[in-house]
């Protein structure tokens, strides 16, 4: 029997990944620049040239250059292979805990099934790395708990998966630390922890020292321009944290989990149990903040974690009815709808007074949407390089972005985009990267397209009445234009090689 529920389980999970397979995030296509570069000779940078970090996963982005050295699409094989890794931290979570029967049925409709997991799967970005990881990370935690004891092999295991989850994102720093923390209070007397110990902070500090040392700055970009910056209101992050557990089925579950005892446990299961607690509290807190910010739609700050909050939930479900794994099933099936016909980001309870103030990113944005806009960036790309060729112009040509992706398509264009053009002199300078490009994306359905086009159309080299072009009309919640503003002889922009440097515009040598 449950051989039959891994197996269908296994494909419907695939059917899922196929389904929202259009869906692919325009960040993605930031990080397969970077690999595609790197695996070309250029190094781990966007622009050619300049040491400035946008990578806020730098294991995912070593693995996609990996996949460019290969040959390989860096960003359409990665997706490729991403199903597998989720469907093989689910796997190992069942072998590794033994769940059998309803608790099995329970973590699988949760997780699997889930559409949020299965988009984010696809979307191009370090979700299912991580969501990997962090089931391999949670299995391991349940046996020690089980056991009330752990083996050298534990401190090695837990140690390695907690740097790996660092390099895949930095945030889980606060999952895993006050779990780790924990075990050294309770085990600190055995050698083989302070190996493991110091393998796991060797790991997580080679990045940070590489990334100090390449770029100038451990942070990536996206850390100012989202954080240190500002953000979006805090409301949207607490509405985005509440509709989350609220459709991920987590809410229904909990109510029938119970919570183990600690007075008869061994200590170091009671350890374990009280790291875990405050971990939580942490992510809860952090989510509170950050889980609204722009490129989190579709929960994806919470996706990673799902499956091993599922698998905690499913083992500690008490008298749960045997209806309930139907009872998922059906919910899921639902938000599954939802999430296809509706949009990738819904959000039912901003309806509430209380959180009719939030915003909720592409909540009527479907996958098919994505994939459309997608098809567009890549045709608009194969009709810019044609024109620019036409042109005869020797110099690099440059290109002012709104959007990643287009930017993965012109491989030898200088690209401006806020994330790789921010230094810290100068902040991101979008009138200057306006003004310094040959062609200006602009795209109807953002908020500083009208901003694009009047500082475009002031430039002296392009005409007031210029048509946009490849100008092409794409449902986006409405009607909306999309095109470029070419203009021939830009000013020149000059952005310092790392985040540190400054800008200035001018005359100078342009890019080559």
């Amino acid at each position: 029997m449950d051989r039959a529920v891994i197996a269908g389980s296994a494909i419907v999970f695939l059917s899922l990944c196929a389904l929202f397979w259009p869906f692919v995030a325009d960040d993605a296509y930031i990080v397969g620049r970077y690999a595609q570069n790197a695996a070309a000779g250029h190094g781990l940078v966007y622009n050619v040239g300049e040491q400035v970090s946008a990578l806020t996963s730098p294991l995912h982005a070593l693995l996609e250059a990996a996949l460019a050295y290969c040959g390989l699409d860096p960003v359409a094989a990665y997706r490729i292979i991403a199903p597998g890794l989720v469907l093989a931290g689910w796997l190992a979570a069942i072998r590794e805990t033994g769940l059998r029967g309803p608790a099995l049925l329970v973590f699988t409709t949760l997780s699997l099934f889930s559409p949020f997991l299965a988009l984010w799967t696809v979307g191009g970005l370090e979700t299912p790395i991580l969501a990997f990881l962090c089931t391999l990370f949670v299995s391991r935690l349940v046996v020690m708990s089980r056991n009330g004891a752990a083996e050298t092999r534990d401190f090695i295991l837990l140690g390695v998966l907690g740097a790996l989850m660092f390099l895949t994102r930095h945030d889980s720093i606060l999952v895993t630390t006050p779990i780790l923390l924990a075990i050294v209070l309770v085990e600190y007397r055995r050698p083989a922890l302070w190996v493991a110990a110091a393998l796991s902070i060797a790991l997580a500090s080679a990045w940070l020292l590489f990334s100090a040392l390449y770029y100038g700055d451990i942070f990536p970009t996206s850390y100012y321009l989202k954080f240190a910056l500002g953000g979006r209101p805090p409301i949207d992050s607490l509405s985005a944290l509440l509709n989350f557990v609220l459709l991920s089925g987590l809410i229904a579950v909990i109510f029938f989990a119970r919570a183990p005892a600690l007075g008869d446990r061994p200590p170091l299961s009671r350890a374990l149990l009280r790291g875990a607690a405050f971990s939580a509290v942490l992510f809860l807190l952090y989510a509170s903040r950050a889980s609204g910010q722009h490129m989190m739609f579709g929960y994806r700050l919470f996706v990673p974690y799902l499956m091993g909050a599922a698998l905690v939930l499913s083992l500690s479900l008490g008298n749960a009815p045997r209806v309930l794994p139907v009872l998922m099933v059906g919910w899921q099936t639902v938000i599954i709808a939802v999430v296809t016909f509706a949009g990738t980001n819904p959000a039912p309870l901003t309806r509430l007074p209380f959180l009719n103030a939030a915003y909720a990113e592409y909540e009527f944005i479907t996958p098919a949407t994505f994939g459309r806009h997608m098809a567009i960036l890549q045709n608009d790309a194969s009709a810019i390089a044609a024109h620019w060729a036409a042109n005869g112009n020797s110099q690099r040509p440059t290109i002012y972005l709104r959007s990643g992706g287009t930017g993965y398509f012109l491989p030898e264009f200088y690209v401006y985009e806020a994330l790789v053009s921010y230094r810290h002199g100068c902040g991101v300078s979008m009138r200057e990267s306006v003004l310094a490009a040959n062609y200006m994306q602009q795209l109807g359905f953002s908020k500083s397209g009208t901003f694009v086009q009047d500082t475009g159309r002031s430039r002296p080299d392009i005409a007031d009445d210029a048509p946009l072009l490849f100008a092409t009309t794409m449902d986006w919640m409405g009607q909306h234009v999309t095109g470029y503003l070419f203009g021939p002889d830009p000013t020149p922009l000059h952005l310092g090689a790392r985040i540190g440097s400054g800008c200035h515009a001018g005359a100078g040598e342009s890019h080559s």
